[in-house]
């Protein structure tokens, strides 16, 4: 009966859609879950097998409709199709259902069940639709309208308080964090899932499965909402696909609020910290189109392509066996438009596994090894015959039918000569034709000169002066520099920031608060002392008597109004409404006035009694002690002068720890960050070719000029500093630039280039294993 009158099952679920102007109709399958997609001239022979028409009729009634004709072998491949998708009725359907379920199951790939492992938890129909009769609400524009309010308000928040969030991260190194982490990915991954299930209950489809998944050996949650395959609109299968990352947003933009309304230091906080993190990072891997999770749905239903990643899969194979190579199989009827689609996410999807899988098991591979050296690599070498025992027999099967193939055609005479040639050609360049060896690291620009005031808080000046690869350094206490009578002594410069400076130009000087009043006193007191021993050395007169008592009247007067200033600014002082530096000044004055009115006084008596051969000598030696104090005094004003030992630019004039900085750039040194693993070719003399982030048309030369004796860390990495000097002939480098430079070490054989890495981990690595 199924022979002759073959009758598709009353079952299936079927649903008319349009696609770029064109029909199709989607059959699901109830037993199976499966969706398939047929054209109207299919479905046209499907709606005919009802049991009662026999092939014949139905090749009848086909051409009589659409005015062409149908081959009966077509006809019969089609029927026999719809048999094997076990669309048509049997008497032993059922047990051949559950035979097909256990084969597709068997028929997975270790390496499939590890990176795809789907755990089913329940049947949340029933649940759903008691749940969407209360949540109604969620499906209306009001809500949507909030929702976008709170999403951007959440990014204001975010990006307004960036630094805020980084500081906030630092308290989330506890070992509660883990708690609150596992909680929060729960919660996301539940409602998130919610959100999908409701929307396809909303539109009328059935959800008949939620539960978890392991992909890519990540954890995730999973709800079949294949049902909104049979919607007839585009838009709702695009909701659907939407409404679970649109959830997942809205909770994101909740959680940064109230992270930010609420007190810092509370575990509301904190959790609601690692919820927004964690949500935000999900969003963005949610999205990621390159694996089976939100992108990859949505993009599939924006194109109306089911089972994209399987069908461009499926064309780059027949694309690589056609092109490549060089197989006669038919070509593919698709439209360009999906051909492209296929080429483009096919090719990324494929780059996109690679690199990940690579990462997985390169981050596998590093730790067993670390743990248990050569053992480890064994039972890597073990997981991965476990893993691609099955990939890896297809491959070589396939490789081997090939060269069957193949076989006849790769003994012609002209095959075998002009695959001679490639090999001999590439034995000569591998071995005979040497290429220059080069080490390419990063680098910095660094003054081959350079001069550094540093001031420190206990009064020392620290002095750094580097100079043709030779560090020194000298510290200067300034507050000792002065005697301690002189109060507040400071720094100063008049340099600024690019001012060229040439070699014992004074480029700073000491200075004290009461160190010009004290110099000027000083060559007051000598100016006196001269006129006071002239004034011994000559008889005195009438006048000159007048003259004197006249001056210690003036003198008193007018210590006797800076006595009282001296008051009124003690008293002021007091009350800080003048400064240290006035008070003292006053101070000096009442002093100097209080010494004239003595030297006055003394005048007077002299004049009255007439000098004396001691009055004369004392007089000589109180000028020479004045005049040794200057010369002291002066000798100090030399060495609070600091003068540069080099020339060069003013890169740094602040009043902070580094007061000055002088460097010369006319020639530069380029420190490059070799790995110690390159060591062994890196020498003096060898050329270096630097371009830096700031002038990438620019390429700098020069020569390695010193390799340092003592590795140091660069992050996990050691290192080892070359130096490189670099003319500055258009003053376009500066200090503190960074980029990258390479070490040309010669010229060398390919085959030792692509090698010397491998030998090295053989001879080091692997070596140290056993």
């Amino acid at each position: 009966m199924t022979e002759e009158y073959p009758k598709i099952r009353k079952d299936l679920i079927i649903s008319q859609q349009k696609f770029e102007g064109e029909i199709y109709y989607v059959i699901k399958d109830p037993l199976t879950k499966k969706f398939f997609r047929v054209k109207e001239h299919e479905y046209f022979i499907i709606k005919n097998l009802d049991g009662k028409n026999s092939r014949e009729k139905i090749k009848e009634i086909f051409e009589d409709h659409f005015k062409i004709k149908l081959k009966e072998e077509v006809l019969n491949k089609f029927i026999s199709q719809l048999d094997k998708s076990r669309f048509l009725e049997t008497e032993s359907l059922t047990r051949e259902l559950s035979k097909l379920r256990y084969e597709a199951e068997k028929e997975k790939n270790l390496l499939k069940k590890i990176l795809f492992i789907k755990v089913k938890a329940f049947d949340p129909d029933r649940f759903l639709t008691k749940l969407l009769k209360k949540s109604r609400f969620f499906y209306t524009k009001k809500f949507v309208f909030l929702s976008l309010l709170a999403i951007f308000l959440a990014f204001v928040i975010t990006i307004s308080n960036w630094e805020d969030l980084g500081y906030s991260l630092k308290r989330l190194y506890h070992p509660s964090t883990i708690l609150k982490l596992w909680v929060a990915v729960f919660f996301m991954g539940f409602f998130h899932e919610l959100g999908h299930a409701l929307t396809c209950k909303h539109f009328g489809g059935d959800v008949h499965e939620m539960g978890f998944l392991l992909i890519y050996l990540q954890p995730a949650f999973f709800t079949n909402v294949s049902d909104a395959w049979m919607f007839g609109e585009k838009k709702k299968k695009l909701l659907v696909s939407l409404a679970g990352p649109f959830i997942h947003l809205v909770m994101w933009a909740t959680a940064t609020i109230l992270w930010r309304i609420t007190a810092l230091d509370t575990q509301l906080n904190s959790f609601l910290l690692v919820f927004m993190i964690a949500s935000g990072i999900l969003l963005l891997f949610n999205f990621n189109p390159l694996i089976k999770l939100d992108g990859y749905y949505i993009l599939s239903d924006y194109l109306e392509i089911p089972n994209l990643r399987k069908k461009a899969f499926g064309f780059l194979n027949s694309v690589f066996k056609r092109k490549i190579l060089k197989l006669d199989l038919p070509q593919i009827d698709l439209p360009k438009k999906q051909k492209k689609t296929f080429l483009v996410y096919g090719f990324f999807s494929v780059v996109y596994s690679v690199l990940l899988l690579g990462y997985i098991f390169f981050k596998v591979e590093k730790f067993l090894v670390s743990q248990f050296q050569g053992y480890g690599l064994v039972l890597f070498l073990l997981i991965l015959y476990v893993i691609f025992k099955n990939p890896a027999q297809i491959f070589l099967a396939g490789t081997f039918k090939f060269l069957l193939f193949k076989k006849e055609e790769m003994k012609k005479p002209r095959k075998i000569l002009t695959y001679s040639i490639i090999i001999f050609a590439l034995f000569l360049f591998l071995f005979l034709f040497p290429i220059e060896l080069r080490i390419s690291s990063e680098c910095e620009i660094q003054p081959l000169e350079s001069y550094t005031l540093v001031t420190q808080p206990d009064g020392y000046l620290q002095e750094n002066l580097f100079v043709s690869g030779s560090e020194q350094r000298k510290e200067t206490n300034f507050l000792k520099l002065m005697s301690g009578d002189y109060g507040v002594v400071n720094l100063k410069s008049n340099l600024k920031e690019g001012d060229r400076v040439k070699k014992g130009r004074v480029i700073a000087t000491f200075a004290s608060a009461q160190y010009q009043t004290k110099l000027k006193e000083i060559n007051a007191r000598i100016e006196k002392a001269k006129a006071y021993l002239e004034f011994l050395l000559n008889l005195p007169k009438k006048e000159e008597l007048e003259k004197a008592k006249d001056k210690v009247k003036q003198t008193e007067i007018r210590l006797s109004a800076k006595e009282k200033e001296l008051k009124r600014a003690k008293n002021l002082h007091k009350k800080n409404l003048i400064s240290d530096e006035e008070l003292e000044k006053i101070e000096t004055d009442y002093s100097v006035l209080k010494k004239e009115k003595e030297i006055a006084q003394n005048e007077l008596l002299i004049l009255k009694s007439g000098a004396e051969p001691e009055q004369i000598k004392m007089a000589q030696a109180e000028l020479k002690s004045l005049i040794a104090e200057k010369e002291a005094l002066e000798s100090q004003i030399e060495a609070s002068r600091i003068k540069s030992p080099i020339s060069g630019i003013v890169t740094s004039a602040r009043a902070d720890s580094t007061f000055l900085k002088i460097e010369n750039l006319d020639t530069v040194r380029v420190l490059i960050k070799v790995s110690e693993k390159d060591m062994d070719v890196v020498k003096p003399d060898l050329e270096v070719k630097a371009k830096v982030r700031s002038y990438p048309f620019e390429s700098f030369y020069g020569k390695v000029s010193r390799v340092a004796f003592k590795s140091e860390y660069s992050g996990k990495k050691r290192i080892f500093l070359v130096t490189s000097k670099i003319e500055n002939k258009n003053s376009l480098l500066r200090s503190g630039m960074t980029g990258h430079a390479k070490i040309y070490c010669g010229k060398k054989s390919l085959l030792y280039i692509l090698t010397r890495r491998i030998i090295r981990y053989l001879r080091v690595e692997i070596w140290s294993w056993w």
